[in-house]
């Protein structure tokens, strides 16, 4: 598991899947844990990390992606994935059962929303739309991922956190407004590198903190910028299955608790074996 920083290491260039090379002077540095690979255009750089991910690749290995293609939302939908913008996937290998492992969705929300707010002005609204969906300014601008490489076995072999965030542009507005960017917010200067370079350290330190304190502190600063808590919310939940009901609360284990309902991340995500009994008997804080 990926718990400290230590030196810096440089961006390995791979000619896998159009993957493009890099002068050094190109290159962020990342903490060592990280084993990063730039691509140029995949369909998917989740499905890319996925697909490493069976050929063995080693935990840490971080996919990062010139484009996408075909990036797809859980429902479906087109994900706007072009150049400027930052497209990553990261192979984790928890030693946990799957309850704990899916906690790392968490994790990768914080850590994207740290990053963020290092690179935008000061005071910006940031806040999440549980579980995958960062907004800035109440639109969106980062959507976060999670696959399993083996979704049968608990724990899983390994996970796969997704993220991909709008930098330099986002999808057609619609009326009214729903998405926003980096460089929309006024910081015209970041590119994705820079993102990179944020993001890896925040989920080193976020991810330390979990693994020494557990969910409790992931949980609390997750609820603080969390949206629509006790509101009334439609969730689809992977499959299409929609779900109607209030949000009270994240339990001690990353579930939402909903009025009459509780949903885990790896429900929402599709994971198998992780079709709980939705009735409200999960532990309150």
């Amino acid at each position: 598991m990926i718990s400290k920083a230590e030196d810096s290491s440089a961006l390995e260039g791979d000619d896998r899947s159009g993957g493009l090379a890099f002068t050094s002077a190109d290159l962020p540095h990342l903490p060592p844990a990280f084993h990063p690979i730039q691509v140029g255009a995949v369909g998917s750089v989740v499905d890319e990390a996925l697909a490493r991910s069976l050929d063995g690749a080693e935990e840490g290995t971080l996919i990062i992606a010139a484009e996408q293609s075909d990036a797809r939302t859980r429902r479906g939908h087109r994900w706007q994935g072009d150049a400027g913008n930052l497209h990553l996937a990261l192979i984790i290998r928890p030693d946990y059962p799957n309850e704990e492992g899916w906690q790392l969705v968490y994790v990768n929300a914080l850590a994207a929303s740290s990053a963020i707010a290092q690179l935008i002005s000061p005071m910006t609204g940031l806040r999440f739309s549980w579980p995958n969906r960062l907004l800035i300014n109440d639109l969106l601008a980062a959507r976060i991922d999670m696959r399993s490489n083996d979704p049968e076995i608990d724990p899983h072999p390994d996970l796969i956190l997704g993220l991909s965030v709008n930098i330099a542009s986002h999808p057609p507005q619609p009326e009214p407004e729903e998405y926003n960017s980096i460089h929309a917010c006024g910081s015209v200067d970041i590119g994705p590198f820079d993102a990179l370079e944020a993001y890896a350290s925040c989920f080193l330190s976020w991810s330390a903190l979990w693994a020494d304190e557990g969910f409790a502190p992931i949980r609390r600063a997750f609820l603080i910028r969390m949206q629509g808590l006790h509101e009334r919310c439609d969730l689809r939940l992977f499959g299409g299955e929609i779900v109607s009901d209030r949000i009270e609360d994240i339990d001690d284990k990353g579930r939402l608790i909903m009025s009459a309902s509780s949903i885990g991340p790896g429900e929402y995500f599709g994971m198998a074996g992780s079709h709980h009994d939705r009735s409200k008997t999960s532990t309150r804080i």
